[in-house]
């Protein structure tokens, strides 16, 4: 009998990064993929993105009427009801679906909690792959009041509440697949067992592996509609509002400080600002009125890895299409906003540059872009940065991550 994977969708992202895993059990013919995702609670476009890969083997997760907001938005209240009735709706698919593995690619949010708790009470085994950079230097958070810290004890003790997530790969998974040594060491000096953790690479970098040697062509490019002869400054997004990163004041002056950079390059360069699948589009779109030209290109849904290979260079606070950009040779300059540390040490290491305001930002991508000694530096500096934080990128993550599927599925064999 074939056992059943179940990948647990949180956004697209992580439909693009389980697809090739589940291609890759499909071969092997001993565990077949089955797909939820979570829009109903996240609306991060998963269940169109499974449209997209040809999936139809997926369930939307089950959300009744009335609820509103998200796990982690609304009033304590509304996430209390959230969290009860995702807790019904975990438990029902999991004893529907009877899966041998659980995969996910997050175990900070509620719902992704709720999976690995619920299918550790089932004996099911889950797998977390890593699906983007890891803070290796987290932001602490602020303290609470004891007033606070008690109604919030008695509430997890109700099962009211779920107690706040500890830093990632540390939320129960039974195993962690992670794109590099540096993730492992940092685990292991988290306290997680170093039998729990195996270094694989990253799955959708597959294709970007592909892209290097040629073997594959960008998708999706054309109907992004980049001008042809202008140098392409992409900007990558994140929903710094919606994820509590800063104020509606930073995040305008984020926006700002890139809009004017890229203006102070003069003509023939292109800005593409490339959304985060959690930000509205239309809403953005409007948000940011007319300081963003006209002639520029606002997208959520394009393929980020044919984006930037098509870009010529790549600004961003501190996504990890910085590692991306890096692996096609692209140069990345990240920007100081003064809202939390670098995640992992892109311009300590040398790999990046870093600019703190719009004049910076200009002077800096002039530099990435036409100054062929600090190009060749961050060229030589990247070659020495990504091993660690990026891991084998030889086109096989996929399989690798699917023989840890298999031998979760085989009792971890």
């Amino acid at each position: 009998m074939t056992a059943i994977a179940l990948f647990v969708c949180s956004n697209q992202t992580h439909v693009r990064m389980f697809t090739a895993v589940a291609r890759a059990l499909e071969r092997g013919n001993r565990v077949a993929p089955r797909w939820v995702a979570l829009d109903r609670y996240y609306n991060q476009w998963a269940e169109a993105a499974l449209r997209e890969q040809g999936w139809d083997n997926y369930t939307l997760l089950p959300r009744p009427g009335g609820a509103s907001g998200t796990p982690w938005e609304g009033t304590a209240w509304t996430r209390m009801r959230i969290l009860r009735q995702g807790r019904r709706a975990v438990q029902a698919l999991l004893r529907e679906a009877r899966p041998e593995v659980v995969v996910l690619g997050n175990d900070l949010g509620t719902l992704e909690r709720l999976f690995i708790a619920e299918a550790r009470r089932l004996r099911v085994p889950s797998l977390l792959v890593q699906d983007g950079v890891i803070a290796l230097r987290p932001v602490p958070a602020p303290p609470v009041p004891a007033p606070v810290r008690v109604a919030r004890a008695a509430l997890n003790a109700l099962g009211l509440r779920l107690p706040d997530p500890r830093p990632y790969g540390q939320n129960g998974a039974d195993r962690v697949a992670v794109m590099g040594e540096a993730v492992a060491r940092w685990l292991i000096g988290q306290g997680v067992p170093a039998e729990r953790i195996v270094v694989t690479g990253q799955p959708r970098y597959d294709f970007l592996h592909a892209l290097r040697q040629g073997t594959a062509q960008p998708t999706g490019l054309d109907a992004v509609g980049l001008p042809d002869g202008a140098k392409i400054i992409a900007f990558s997004s994140q929903p710094y509002l919606r994820y509590n990163v800063c104020d509606e004041a930073a995040a305008r002056r984020i926006w700002r400080t890139v809009m004017e950079g890229v203006k102070g390059l003069g003509a023939g360069h292109h800005l593409v600002a490339k959304l985060h699948p959690a930000e509205d589009l239309e809403g953005t779109r409007r948000w940011l009125g007319h300081d963003f030209a006209p002639e520029w290109t606002l997208t959520r849904d394009a393929d980020v890895l044919s984006l930037l290979w098509r870009a010529d260079a790549l600004v961003t606070l501190m996504s990890s299409t910085a590692l991306e950009a890096m692996c096609l040779g692209k140069p990345v300059v990240l920007l100081d906003a003064g809202v939390m540390p670098e995640p992992i040490p892109y311009s300590e290491s040398g790999a990046a540059l870093r600019a703190r305001d719009a004049e910076e930002l200009t002077a800096r991508l002039r530099q990435a872009l036409y100054d062929d000694g600090v190009r060749q530096a961050l060229a030589r500096a990247r070659e020495a940065f990504l091993p660690a934080h990026v891991g084998p990128l030889d086109g096989q993550a996929s399989l690798r991550v699917a023989r840890e599927i298999e031998s979760l599925a085989r009792g971890g064999e």
